[in-house]
């Protein structure tokens, strides 16, 4: 009897167990039929597109289904599957598993998967359906299935500006010097001369931290193009030498290189002429290539010409005195990118010229081509640039002056103009050796022109060139620099000959501090002693601040009483006027540890109208004089023989060994005064 219970108790704790276990994971012996998910909206049923990565976040379609049901109450999880079209989804890919009974496919989500199995670029059409899924017991479900038609792309950051570089190109691996391409959508063209068996690649930036398009980053390459097989897996160019169409192509991930053709002439990179020709100027005829100038060529493919350009100016390169297959302009349509393009891909070089003179460069090599405002070069013994023509110095085009200008230190020695830095060609001296040094005609002999200082030591000049429709020539001059602030609002008064000295600053401005009377008005001269040197302010009415060269009413008004900084720029021919707070100067040096901050502060002298300081130096000590704390660039140095704004050696060094000095400065008389007390 206790046998038969210890047995009915086992079989009661097996069955007890058994009904737990079925509880939790009932047993399935059979398919669980159900209801397949449906459809919500019907799908387009005409997707033929493109796929692009700059359109990766946007949705492409978006899908909406019925929930599927089976027998029990189940989780289900669903799943978008895409194969190829035809495949009967034999082996399909399938998106991450959702809950939801929607879906947004995104370009950039389907591209991914697409990835997976198709080639980029090429076009593969497809079918979608969505699976349902319980468990692995039960029958997965399923919609209809539609399809689409889809290129993918081969997932590289799409640039909104690309540049190249390297060995097949005439700027090597310099990322500064990268050449800019025409974009047109997400295609890029590039027209210029390539090297045979040089290597190259593409860049987003003119920068060494740019992204680098290299050797697999776009899905074909033309067959002039492999691996160059170096460790930045750059391309390498193997077809002959010279001038190409760069077409990177990133709606198909495509990049080709191939000669440029128009009609029965091949492009080349270095035509025997070329003409400038279009509506830029009054001595041209309008767009008339057999009266047009020849540009001057440089050297191999680069050509220039020196014109006058105006305002709403048009032009265009042409190979031939005439209209024909040799046609270069700037690369997309009418404007200005600097980018050339040839016939049939270019428009009209758009530009405002202003009715000045501009160097036209045309640089076929590089594919590019420039203008920049016409500027005479200077060079000789007497420049610190030496007779190094590559060193010359820039007087560059001053409107307000009509000529080329500059502030140049001079010494003794001679000295010639020339049209262009890096060339000899065309120099201009002076017409013979009975022209005044100081000014007169250049050309005819083309003499060498002397300084007018006969010393060893740099004095600054203004120099300028010009030229003269009368006398059917170029011009120059060379006068002592100096600027000098008249007027009753100043403590100088009107006295033409005892104005006070402004201070060069470099790039044509003159700077001083000044007390301004509360009454009266004042000018700018260039030229001591001389009432035709000065400068005029337009009228109220017209443009305050800006500046003509020329004498006569009105005056400038005084801005008030106070104590001000005036700076006159005589390039841009614009003055300013800052009034500051207080009377300020420093010594900044050895004194103070160099400390710009903390500069060991001058006293105003309101009655000889200049600053002092009493304090003792070392013999060793070396130090300079600043306008305002905190700033580097306020400092003064002696140099060309004048008080001088401007930055770096030499610094003041203490006089007379060690002492007590009393030191004096003065703006208006530039002069630096050291008394040993």
């Amino acid at each position: 009897m206790k046998n038969i219970s210890s047995f009915l108790i086992l079989i009661l704790a097996v069955f007890a167990w058994s009904c737990e276990d079925d509880f939790m994971t009932p047993p399935v012996t059979s398919i669980v039929e159900g209801t397949a998910p449906a459809w919500a909206s019907q799908p387009p049923t005409d997707i033929d597109t493109v796929l692009f990565k700059r359109l990766e976040s946007e949705t492409l379609v978006s899908l909406s289904w019925s929930a599927a049901t089976y027998a029990d109450k189940i989780g289900v999880r669903y799943f978008l599957q895409v194969d190829t079209k035809g495949n009967e989804f034999a082996d399909p890919l399938e998106f991450d598993r959702t809950a939801a009974t929607q879906m947004d496919v995104t370009i950039g989500g389907l591209n991914a998967l697409l990835m997976q199995r198709y080639s980029p670029a090429e076009e593969v059409e497809i079918e979608l359906r969505i699976r349902a899924f319980a468990n692995e017991d039960l029958a997965n479900l399923y919609t209809s299935a539609f399809s689409m038609k889809v290129a993918p792309y081969l997932d590289v950051p799409v640039p909104e500006a690309l540049y190249m570089m390297g060995t097949a190109t005439p700027v090597g691996f310099s990322s500064a010097d990268a050449l800019a391409s025409y974009k047109d959508g997400d295609v890029f063209y590039k027209y210029l001369k390539l090297t045979a068996d040089g290597s190259f690649r593409f860049s987003d930036k003119q920068a060494d931290d740019g992204f680098n398009y290299n050797y697999g980053k776009f899905a074909t390459v033309s067959s002039n193009i492999e691996a160059a097989g170096d460790d930045d897996g750059n391309f390498k160019f193997t077809g002959e030498t010279g001038w190409y169409e760069v077409k990177a192509d990133f709606t198909n991930s495509e990049l080709t290189i191939s000669p440029f053709v128009h009609g029965s002439t091949t492009y080349t990179f270095d035509p025997t002429e070329v003409y400038l020709v279009g509506d830029y100027a009054d001595t041209v005829a309008n767009w008339a290539p057999d009266n047009s100038p020849a540009m001057i060529k440089k050297s191999e493919g680069v050509y220039t010409l020196e014109t006058m350009i105006k305002d709403g100016a048009m032009l265009k390169f042409v190979g031939q005195p005439s209209w024909g297959d040799l046609d270069w302009g700037n690369l997309g349509g009418d404007g200005y990118e600097g980018i050339i393009g040839p016939k049939g891909k270019n428009g009209n070089i758009t530009f405002d010229g202003g009715d000045k003179t501009y160097f036209v460069t045309l640089d076929l090599n590089q594919g590019t081509y420039k203008i920049e405002e016409a500027a005479i070069y200077l060079v000789g013994d007497a420049t610190e640039a030496g007779w190094t023509i590559d060193n010359a110095i820039e007087l560059k085009w001053r409107p307000g002056h009509n000529a080329y200008m500059g502030y140049v230190p001079l010494k003794n020695g001679y000295f010639k103009f020339f049209p262009v830095k890096g060339s000899w060609d065309n120099g201009m001296g002076r017409i013979n050796d009975s022209e005044d040094p100081k000014g007169g005609l250049l050309g005819g002999e083309n003499k060498d022109i002397p300084s007018t200082n006969t010393s060893s030591e740099y004095k600054l000049y203004r120099m300028a060139v010009w030229y003269d429709t009368d006398a059917e020539s170029y011009k120059y001059s060379v006068l002592d620099a100096e600027m000098v602030l008249v007027g009753d609002a100043t403590p100088a008064g009107w006295s033409i000959d005892n104005g006070f000295n402004m201070v060069y600053a470099g790039e044509g401005k003159w700077v001083t501090y000044v007390d301004m009377n509360a009454s009266g008005g004042y000018k700018f001269f260039y030229e001591s002693g001389n009432w035709n040197s000065g400068y005029k302010e337009f009228d109220a009415t017209g443009k305050p601040g800006e500046l003509s060269l020329e004498g006569g009413d009105p005056n400038i008004s005084t801005p008030g009483e106070g104590y001000y900084k005036l700076t006159i720029d005589t390039y841009n021919m614009i003055y300013t006027k800052e009034l500051m707070a207080t009377r300020k100067m420093y010594l900044v040096g050895s004194p103070n540890g160099w400390d710009i901050n903390a500069g060991i502060e001058m006293t105003w002298d309101d009655t000889n109208k200049e600053w002092i300081l009493t304090t003792d130096l070392l013999a060793g000590d070396a130090f300079k004089i600043f306008a305002e704390a905190g700033n580097w660039d306020s400092g003064f140095k002696f140099k060309y023989e004048m008080l001088n704004f401007e930055g770096g050696d030499p610094n003041l060094s203490t006089p007379d060994g060690d002492g007590n000095y009393t030191i004096r400065f003065s703006l208006a008389e530039r002069t630096l005064t050291f008394t040993k007390n």
